[in-house]
């Protein structure tokens, strides 16, 4: 009997356990408890907070001082806090006890006779209290400018008619009555002509107020003294200071003599503290906003003076304008906060040299000349809701290759994943079908945490899908496709075992260019020639047998007839295939130059997954765009191995959609027949 059907046999017993009614809580037929603990991480939420929360479902809480009664199974205690200490002691106190267990975390006893109790816990604990707060991205933008250009900045209203009676920027009568007839505010419409109301739709008004900012900043009537932006949580301050300390001397002195000087600093620039209150829809957003906006007046410090006019002293003055206030505004709406005015005056003398310094008749040959200048300080702030689900929003830079980290000496060179690089999957990722199949296989995890890492249900429970390893490496052969790195290989670098019964360990090292020259030529050439060179892996590392602990990695070679793309792709496929009670097989077939750079892909392939952590990184919900993935560095003198982890990544750069579609039929008919009969199979979707 093979290990599958083994583990069908031994399953089967297990799920006639679960569907058998529940007897007592806490309780196994012959009254025997069994308890066991288990430690719950806490993602955001305080386990002093969840404890009293659970205690609402009516989830026995223990204490720490205390053992826990077996009879009120589960029971929960929050583990006390770990003591905070200084990072770097002061070296002459004794170092204190150092302490790195794991914070924020419940223990969970329970029986193990019923661990669909613990699961019920863990199920409150993940859907109901451990939840993340909501994203914001506040942007800010600060202005200075002219109270002229201020004014520009309102909304024009523009009439536009053909309509007898009626002329532009006229609203006496408000009646429209052609077909063509339009009142506009921004992009405001009438629609409808022939009424006496005026009913007009406002869109895109605010897209217009950028437009114009943006005008009266290119022109040079505002200035952009900052745009800062800060990434925050729902209902936590964000705080933004983009200022210079300006230090200030004060002195003591006795008579004519200084007899101490220390320093104290005044800070000018821009302050912004803003605490956003996000609504249940996410469509709007309450503000609490402190910002202030300071700066040195220029030539008016203040000075004190010593003997014989010696400066002992001086401090700056400084204009201060602050505005505290609440807002409510619409998500993705830009707002001015305030307006913070501040006025210049300037006053200059115009006089004849001489005559103009006459007392009384020098006023007839000078002349003063006072100018002024209004200007005022807006705030711009735009709140932007990011959304859980979407790994693109506001806070995301966009796609450049400057977020790219390549060159670094000491550092692995990293790729920042685009738009391009990523593949629109949501005909698999939101089918309905498929997500009941995710919620089920939550179910039972959670139930039985111990099935979590166990066929079917790694295939399905947390938001995993079957086959969506080769959709990732099919995405990361397009990363590498577009990046040229197969250059960096050489292909006389390229190794593989020959089997070689006369050597002691079974197989000898070939290089694939030398034995390609002596034995398949034609895959060293632009054009097809009709065959292809094969090296086929069986997968034996999960044999027990010792002898075949070193046979994995050497593969049956063969030469074999294809006559075209169609044929090289068929027997990609069907020599891929697995049968039952076989070892597992991963095959190349190489037929020309090109083939040989899809194989160096390949290689490179295998490496981005280790440096990535194939647990990690072969999952789609992971590879999304904005990420970073480590890439391998690749040196002059390397020698790489073909093995069988290459041949399964030179197949899916391939054949990616025939393994999702084979991996999607396969497992969710082993999932099926697992779950019929029990209670998590009730309602399951129908193979078709």
């Amino acid at each position: 009997m093979s290990s599958y059907k083994k583990f069908i046999s031994s399953f089967f017993c297990f799920l006639i356990i679960v569907s058998n009614p529940l007897g007592n809580f806490g309780q196994t037929e012959t009254g025997e408890v069994k308890m066991v603990s288990e430690r719950i991480r806490l993602s955001y939420v305080d386990p002093l907070r969840c404890s009293k929360l659970l205690n609402f479902y009516g989830v026995n809480i223990g204490e720490p001082e205390k053992p826990v009664d077996i009879t009120k199974l589960p029971v929960v205690v929050a583990l006390p806090q770990t003591n905070f200490h200084e990072t770097i002691p002061d070296h002459a106190s004794v170092f204190p006890q150092t302490e790195t267990d794991p914070i924020n975390e419940l223990m969970l006893f329970y029986d193990m006779n019923h661990p669909e109790k613990a699961g019920q816990v863990r199920q409150i604990i993940s859907e109901q209290i451990d939840l993340p707060a909501r994203k914001i991205m506040i942007e800010a933008m600060v202005l200075e400018i002219s109270s002229m250009a201020l004014d520009q900045l309102g909304v024009e209203w523009d009439f536009n008619s053909g309509a007898e009676g009626i002329s532009e920027n006229n609203f006496v009568q408000k009646k429209l009555d052609g077909a063509n007839d339009s009142l506009v505010l921004g992009r405001i419409a009438y629609p409808t002509p022939g009424s006496g109301q005026l009913e007009a739709t406002v869109t895109n008004v605010f897209r217009e107020f950028n437009i114009r900012l943006q005008a009266l900043v290119e022109d040079g009537s505002a200035q952009v003294l900052s745009r800062p932006s800060v990434l925050t949580l729902d209902n936590r301050m964000a705080y933004i200071n983009v200022s210079e300390k300006i230090p200030i001397a004060n002195t003591k002195f006795v008579k004519d003599y200084v007899s101490a000087v220390d320093f104290r600093d005044v800070v000018a620039g821009i302050q912004l503290a803003v605490r956003p209150r996000i609504n249940n829809s996410g469509t709007e957003v309450s503000l609490q906003i402190n910002a202030a906006v300071s700066a040195r007046v220029p030539g008016k410090d203040q000075q004190v003076l010593g003997k014989d006019s010696v400066v002992l002293a001086t401090a700056p003055t400084l204009s201060i304008r602050e505005v505290k206030t609440y807002a409510r505004i619409a998500n993705e709406t830009p707002f001015i906060v305030g307006g913070l005015i501040a006025k210049d005056s300037e006053e200059s003398v115009k006089k004849v040299p001489l005559l103009g310094d006459i007392p009384f008749l020098g006023s007839l040959f000078r002349s003063k000349n006072e100018t002024g200048q209004k200007r005022e300080v807006i705030i711009v702030i735009t709140p932007s809701v990011l959304p859980d689900e979407s790994p693109v929003h506001a806070g995301m830079p966009k796609d450049d290759d400057l977020f790219d980290q390549f060159g670094h000496r000491l550092f692995r060179d990293a790729y920042r994943i685009r738009a391009e690089d990523t593949f629109d999957l949501r005909y698999l990722t939101e089918n309905k079908g498929l997500k009941q199949l995710q919620v089920v296989a939550d179910r039972v995890v959670t139930d039985h945490p111990h099935l979590f890492d166990q066929y079917p249900y790694n295939k399905f429970a947390k938001q995993s899908v079957p086959g969506e390893d080769a959709l990732v490496r099919r995405q990361i052969y397009e990363v590498l496709k577009r990046q040229k790195a197969s250059e960096v290989l050489d292909n006389e670098k390229l190794i593989f075992f020959e089997r070689n019964e006369k050597v002691g360990s079974g197989f000898k090292v070939r290089f694939l260019v030398e034995y390609l020259e002596e034995n398949a030529p034609f895959v060293l050439q632009k054009k097809d020639s009709g065959k292809a060179f094969g090296l086929c892996f069986r997968l034996k590392r999960n044999s027990m047998e010792i002898k075949q602990l070193l046979e994995e990695p050497v593969p049956e070679l063969k030469i074999v007839d294809c006559p075209d793309t169609k044929t090289w792709r068929s027997l990609l496929l069907e020599s891929n295939k697995n049968k039952i009670g076989a070892y597992p097989k991963q095959v190349i077939f190489l037929r020309n130059l090109s083939d040989l750079t899809r194989l160096k892909n390949a290689i490179l392939m295998k490496k981005i997954i280790s440096l990535n952590a194939s647990d990690y990184i072969l999952k789609l919900k992971n590879f999304t765009r904005g990420r970073l993935i480590r890439m391998p560095t690749v040196r002059e003198n390397d020698v790489e191995l073909i093995d069988a982890d290459v041949a399964t990544c030179y197949y899916h750069s391939e054949l990616y959609y025939s393994v999702l579609e084979q991996s999607l039929a396969h497992d969710y008919s082993a999932f099926k027949k697992l779950l019929d009969g029990t209670v998590y199979g009730e309602g399951l979707i129908q193979a078709k």
